[in-house]
């Protein structure tokens, strides 16, 4: 196949749908077809590069100015000088269908290329996408709401990456079906340090974007009561926050005002190739969110051989079992105070991740069923 994919985020830019576009497409070069994509610039990224992989990538000149987040405005921005490259592109080679990340702000262009180039579309939504998921674009919802569903009405298939995001999108939208094909995670990048032992430090790791509904902000005033018991018993306390973004200044004046401020460490944005490590040397993740797609940081950690203790967002219900806890976040305190002296316990939670990741969730068992849903639609 000639796949076109059409995404505002790829790495370095964006979170999670951005490190999901960037797997798929590398598994879909890998296995022999062609794979172009539409992205954004920014900073001094090469406005055309071709990947180790194969995959041919095209940039344009968006007005982004945040490597970790972007606003409506510039989701709109990217919209249309995407859709001139896309079309473009179109022009010079046939492309067999559209992989579209995701449903805004990129679903209008499928629309366009399915009316004008006759070409078959897939939207992969993310979780931001789906009306009801993000507060902050409540008010655009409201008038973008009729259109939003024309566009999924025209496209092929609607693709949710967790039942909870799939149910999110159904009570917007009940009149077409929505498959699930859960997010993967590089297993042969994302492994756990044999050698590390736990030391006199109970080390908990965060990671994600540093954006309020992430959830750190209910954690962090639990870490004093937490800190003082671990100390009672001989133990230390260290909470690790990987990432950016434009709610690090309140997270940071929270840890002061609570007194943690000395056992946190915001070591701020970290590329995958540093990301690692992190994960190695932790005892436990968490991920406090309100609403997720499924979060590829608990599947990282997972497959790190990390116990996970996260709240019952989308994703939690597919990822959590007996490794680990999904729990209000006002219980985050006495849950990792609970693992904090059991080693047995983490260590046992920690294989089951790792189990559970290498079963159901490598990248190459998501990137074989995108395949066979896009062979199914052009056959």
């Amino acid at each position: 196949m000639n796949i076109l994919a059409i995404s505002h985020e790829y790495p370095p830019i964006g979170g999670g749908g951005s490190n999901a576009c960037l797997f798929l497409l590398q598994g879909f070069a890998r296995r022999g077809h062609t794979v172009s994509l539409v992205t954004a610039g920014f900073d001094r990224l090469p406005e055309k590069e071709v990947t180790r992989a194969g995959v041919k990538i095209y940039r344009v000149k968006a007005k982004r100015a945040n490597k970790e987040h972007c606003s409506f405005m510039e989701m709109y921005d990217f919209l249309g000088k995407a859709k001139r490259c896309a079309f473009k592109l179109c022009k010079e080679e046939k492309f067999d269908i559209a992989l579209i990340f995701f449903g805004i702000p990129s679903g209008p262009i499928g629309v366009s290329l399915k009316r004008k180039f006759k070409i078959p579309f897939v939207i992969r939504f993310g979780g931001g996408d789906v009306p009801g998921f993000q507060e902050r674009f409540k008010s655009i919802y409201k008038v973008l709401g009729p259109s939003i569903k024309k566009i999924w009405k025209k496209s092929d298939a609607r693709i949710a990456n967790s039942d909870g995001l799939k149910k999110l999108a159904y009570e917007f939208y009940d009149k077409e079906e929505f498959k699930v094909i859960p997010n993967g995670v590089d297993v042969d990048v994302f492994m756990p340090d044999d050698m590390r032992v736990s030391g006199r430090i109970f080390k908990i790791l965060f990671v994600s974007r540093l954006i309020e509904r992430k959830g750190l902000q209910f954690v962090i005033p639990q870490l004093p009561q937490l800190r003082d018991m671990l100390e009672a018993k001989g133990k230390g306390l260290r909470l690790t926050i990987v990432g950016d973004g434009p709610y690090r200044e309140t997270l940071e004046q929270i840890a002061k005002e609570n007194g943690v401020y000395d056992i946190i460490d915001f070591v701020g944005q970290k590329d995958k190739d540093q990301i690692v490590p992190y994960y190695q040397d932790a005892d436990v993740f968490i991920l406090p969110s309100k609403k997720e797609g499924m979060p590829n940081v608990v599947l990282e950690a997972m497959a790190c051989g990390l116990p996970i203790i996260m709240t019952p967002c989308q994703g939690s219900k597919e990822l959590i079992s007996d490794n680990g806890f999904v729990c209000d976040v006002d219980d985050f305190g006495k849950k990792l105070y609970e693992l904090s002296f059991d080693n047995a316990k983490r260590r046992f939670m920690g294989l089951a991740s790792i189990r559970k990741v290498r079963s159901e969730f490598t990248w190459d068992k998501t990137t074989e069923k995108y395949l066979d849903l896009m062979k199914e639609i052009l056959s």
